[in-house]
């Protein structure tokens, strides 16, 4: 191994294979309605399971007490609220997790040195946006324990870009050590005039991305099952609403999935547009396997979208989905990357 991919990159690796990991396990606790089933915020005792009948009970009675329950599944037994009750708290076990593997190596990597000064912003960054993104994770988690039956499309929203936020940012810190260690080879096809559209690439990456949790936030995905039409229309049918017409984009279900749709079509006239610019430089270079394997996770992208449309979102569709737009996305922060130093 090359001395200089050192304990601080190892470091940075493990913590992304996990915020990658609970980004799944939190997709899977959405789809598995098991959100709501812990109706506390315990940072320290709620790493306990219960094990016995009696803790069970306990936990069990308070999940009685909230509207999903007394309007979505009075008849839930208590063998079925323990498998619900596993998925919301592995999730918030893992988190846990995750914190611990961010501070404990961090105490020895600063103890011996083994950071360089100009990753100290980045890394403490890190840190202060997972400390937030657990807190966001109950005020998520509280809009639903009251007054409905599910949680706030916003602040499920905000909980997953910040999620995406913190594994940018984790990746970028990576990826700027290995480039200024010359462990990657950045004599790349991504020079300079390719900089302005991998940016906007990528912020639109991140708003599909981000507008998806809306998309789940309102089930807007279940409305209609065929594609690319709308039963049979060019476009849905918008029934008169008394919701204000910006608010429409964020909670009425047939303007959400419209826009999640059309703004993939414009993604993908955008990523011809760059294959096009990019391909017409016929000279030979590595990083073409880079926009490559974009290619071909963005339009596996558009098939498991259009598959979940056809199949009434399978939950493990939805959750290739959810995964396949990790990678996505970190190909999309990764080519701006290249662009971004690539060499004048």
């Amino acid at each position: 191994m090359n001395s200089k991919i050192n304990t601080f990159s190892i470091w940075l690796l493990i913590l992304m294979a996990l915020i990658c990991a609970i980004i799944l396990i939190g997709g899977y606790t959405r789809i598995s309605d098991s959100g709501l089933s812990i109706t506390e915020w315990l940072p320290v005792s709620g790493i306990l399971y219960p094990i016995s009948e009696t803790a069970w009970n306990t936990e069990f009675d308070k999940y009685k007490l909230i509207d999903e329950f007394m309007l979505v599944n009075s008849s839930m037994t208590l063998q079925e609220f323990k498998v619900i009750y596993f998925w919301e708290w592995f999730h918030r076990a893992f988190a846990r997790l995750i914190g611990a593997a961010y501070l404990i190596p961090l105490c020895f990597l600063l103890f011996y040195k083994k950071i360089e000064k100009k990753y100290y912003n980045n890394v403490i960054v890190i840190g202060v946006l997972l400390f937030a993104q657990a807190i966001i994770g109950w005020y998520m988690v509280k809009s639903g324990l009251s007054e409905r039956v599910d949680v706030s499309q916003y602040r499920l929203a905000l909980h997953l870009t910040m999620a995406f936020i913190i594994l940018g940012l984790t990746f970028y810190t990576l990826v700027s050590y290995l480039l200024d260690n010359k462990l990657i080879n950045n004599n790349s096809i991504f020079i300079k005039k390719y900089k302005s559209l991998l940016i906007i690439l990528f912020i639109f990456i991140c708003f599909q991305i981000s507008y998806g949790a809306f998309v789940s936030g309102t089930h807007s995905g279940l409305l209609y099952n065929t594609w690319p039409l709308y039963n049979g229309n060019i476009l849905p049918f918008i029934e008169n609403t008394q919701i204000r017409w910006i608010i429409n984009f964020f909670e009425n279900g047939v303007y959400i999935i419209f826009i999640h749709r059309t703004f993939a079509i414009i993604i993908l006239f955008l990523l011809f547009y760059l294959n096009y610019s990019i391909f017409i430089n016929r000279k030979i270079n590595s990083h073409y396997l880079v926009i490559i394997f974009f290619n071909i996770t963005f339009f596996l992208q558009i098939v498991l979208g259009v598959s979940m449309t056809y199949l009434n979102i399978p939950w493990h569709l939805a959750l290739l989905h959810q995964g396949n737009s990790i990678l996505v996305f970190l190909l999309s922060l990764f080519m701006y990357q290249l662009s971004y130093k690539s060499p004048q």
